[in-house]
Formats: structure tokens, sequence, C-alpha cells
């Protein structure tokens, strides 16, 4: 009796947990039908200046962070004796790595698609970027998605696991998962990284050190840097909504949330633990959307992909959807593929969280370069830039018919270029 009771109460417990998180999401809906109204008339109120900014309208996106941001790294200044003083701010004063900058190199989208790597003498830096915090953290079957870089670098770089450090860059404070840390064989780097791991916000970290700490330290002769960075900062405002055009609208949106959650009439630390206690919940609603977001995605994919397979097959070419002897890095389950000639594969995939298309020429097992008269097609055909060691060249597309077009369009290519 005492042990049915137990489970009976177990039991209790869970669907009372589960009634309450049912009642949180549909008061989440409630308050946001209502914000959506309330911010839609506060807009029309309260028109912003005209402004334009040329990031807002390219529409960047996380790599597109990463490649201004890796810009911003490999700043060497005028000044010999310091040379990179914005990498030295960053690894030094940001992340309170002691290391020594000598002679960096700084990349993006390699050694296994990390975001941003910087190799200098005894040790290798990655950075892994989620700005858009929409991506989560890409864990499969080949382990957590630090793991695998930690691996990639271990392996390729022939770095020891204590030259390696990792920053994970979230646009607002918040750590990477636990099964992120975890191999394949279910070792987790976690504790190895204790002292050389660190999680540096846009919102805390990055955007202030843009601001405050290098935007006034760019030389003025240096206008086109110092108005990337101008364009960037204002940019990051925007994304955070901080803007001085926004400042009227958004003291407007604030009076209403306090009345809506009924801060008014409460004192400070009350009023903040309730804001914190909200800030969850949504939370909570936002990452269980996530993960719909994803499922519908991934439905979406299986069925383009397999039609491209479909469509391929029709023009009698040695098509696949799966190569063996793949990391799923290179080659993500929601892909097609040809095998052209000379062990060289084009193929077309997406990566989970990932919202861009690939379209890639590689070699397989990435065993050897590729032949430069495929380079020059690829880049000719497709366009991309090949990796340091040559063994794959691809191209990043945000429309993925246009990926497929480019896809058929080099092998229709093949025979002229095997002359």
């Amino acid at each position: 009796m005492a042990k049915e009771k137990q489970i009976n109460d177990t039991l209790d417990f869970i669907n009372n947990v589960v009634e309450q998180e049912r009642k949180n999401y549909q008061h989440f809906f409630v308050f946001l039908s209502k914000f959506t109204e309330m911010y839609r008339k506060v807009e029309n109120e309260f028109p912003p200046s005209y402004q334009l900014n040329v990031i807002d309208e390219l529409h960047a996106d996380e790599n597109a962070h990463s490649r201004i941001f890796a810009e911003i790294l490999k700043y060497e200044g005028s000044d010999e004796k310091n040379k990179y003083p914005f990498l030295k701010k960053f690894l030094n004063d940001e992340c309170k790595f002691n290391v020594t900058v000598i002679k960096p190199e700084i990349g993006v989208d390699n050694c296994g698609r990390i975001d941003i790597s910087i190799s200098d003498n005894q040790y290798f830096i990655i950075i892994e970027n989620k700005v858009t915090d929409k991506a989560p953290d890409q864990n499969n079957k080949k382990g957590g998605q630090l793991a695998r870089y930690i691996e990639n670098v271990i392996r390729n770089e022939r770095k020891k696991t204590e030259e390696i450090f990792v920053v994970y860059t979230p646009k607002y404070t918040r750590m990477p998962s636990n099964e992120c840390w975890k191999n394949k064989d279910d070792k987790s780097y976690k504790n190895d990284f204790k002292n050389r791991f660190r999680s540096i916000s846009y919102r805390e970290g990055i955007y202030p050190m843009l601001k405050n700490k290098i935007l006034p330290s760019i030389d003025e002769k240096d206008i086109y840097f110092r108005s990337g960075v101008v364009q960037y900062v204002d940019y990051l405002e925007g994304m955070f909504n901080i803007r001085n055009i926004n400042k009227k609208m958004n003291m407007e949106i604030q009076k209403f949330i306090r009345k809506e959650l009924g801060l008014n009439e409460l004192v400070p630390e009350i009023a903040l633990k309730i804001l914190s206690e909200k800030r969850q919940e949504m939370e909570n609603v936002i990452n269980q959307l996530d993960s719909l977001q994803e499922e519908i995605q991934k439905e979406i994919d299986e069925k383009y992909f397999s039609n491209c397979f479909v469509e391929l097959e029709k023009l009698n070419l040695n098509v696949v959807q799966k190569i063996e002897g793949y990391e799923d890095d290179y080659f993500p389950a929601r892909s097609v593929g040809v095998n052209l000639v000379d062990k060289l594969t084009i193929w077309i995939g997406r990566n989970e969280g990932d919202n861009e298309v690939f379209c890639q020429l590689n070699c397989t097992n990435h065993t050897k370069e590729i032949p430069q008269k495929f380079i020059n097609k690829f880049q000719e055909i497709v366009g991309g830039e090949a990796s340091k060691k040559r063994d794959y060249i691809e191209k990043r597309f945000e429309n993925r018919n246009h990926a497929f077009i480019s896809l058929k369009e080099f092998c229709k290519k093949m025979d002229a270029i095997k002359k």
C-alpha cells in the first residue's frame, strides 16, 4: 500500500506540474495577443525617423555576424608595437584568457564548420556563434557540437586539449547544454574546459565592447573600417531595440508591461523577481516553439530533398542521399548529392538549426585535394571559397532552389571539365 501511495503521489505531482505549464502557456499567448495589439498601436503613434543601415537591408544572419566580427578581430592597426589591438581586447579583457597574440590566423566556417577559429602559436580558439538565439546546439549521433569541434581540432590541427579554448557567443546570456560537451562515446569535455571556456553574450559583452572600447579606439583615418563598425553597432542596437529613435516607443511598451504584470504597486525587489519568473516562462514557451518549428522544417526538408533525389535520377546521375564515411558535419542527413569522378561528390544540404543551404564539392572522406580545374569551374558556376586544405569548396544559399539549380548546372558541365 505504501508503494502504491508513493506512485499515486508522484503521478499527482507530475499532473500538477503539467497543468501549471499548460496554464503558463495559455497566459503567455493571451499576454502575447494583447502585447502585439498594443505594439502595433504604439508603432503607428511613434513612427521612427528615417534611417538607413546597410546591414539591416541585407538581413544579416548568423554567418554574416561571424564574418563581420572576425573582420573586426583581424584589424592589425597602425602601431607596430601593438598589433591586433581588438583581438587582444576580446581575448584578454573580455574572455580573460591568458594567451599571447603573435601571428593569428582567423578563419570563418572552417575546421568542421567552426563559426570563427583563431589559431596562433600554441593555442586554438573555437568561437561558437549563437547570436540569432534561434538555432539549438547541434547535437547528433556523432556527439555534441562543442565536443565534435574540439575533437576536429585535436585530430586535424594537431592541438592538445589544453591548447584549445572555447568561446560561446549567444544573443543573451546563456550556457551551452551539457549534451553539447559530450562526444559519441558519451565522454564529456565540460570539466576539462572549466578554465578555458567563456560564454560572452552579444547583449552584455560584445555589443558594449564594440561601442565603448573598440569604436573610440579606431583611428579617424580608417574611415571605411570605422564606418563598418559604426553600422554594426547601430545594427546590434536595432536588434536589441535600444536605438535612440525607439526611446519613446520603448517607454510606452514598458508602461504596458508594468501595468499588465501588476508591477506598479510593488517594491523593486518583488517586481524584479516577477519579471525574472515571467521571462523564464516565456523562454520555456519559446523553446517549445523552436522545437516545433524545427520538427515542421524537418518535414519540409525531407519532402524537398526527396523530390530533388527523384529529379536528379531522371537526369541519369549517380545520386545519393547519404554517403558512408562522411562526418555529419560535412554531409547532413537532410541532403542530396551526386557522385562524380575521381571520388568527387557535389551535394546540397541543410544542417539542423541552420537557415541556409550548402552547396559543396568535396573529395570522399576529405582525403585529398580537389583538382584545380574542378575548383575553378565550381567558383565560376556556383561561387564559394575553397578550404585551406582544398579538400572541399562550398557556397551557402538562402534560397534552396538556387543551390539546387547550381548543383544541376555543375553536373551538366562535367564532361567539359574532365577534358
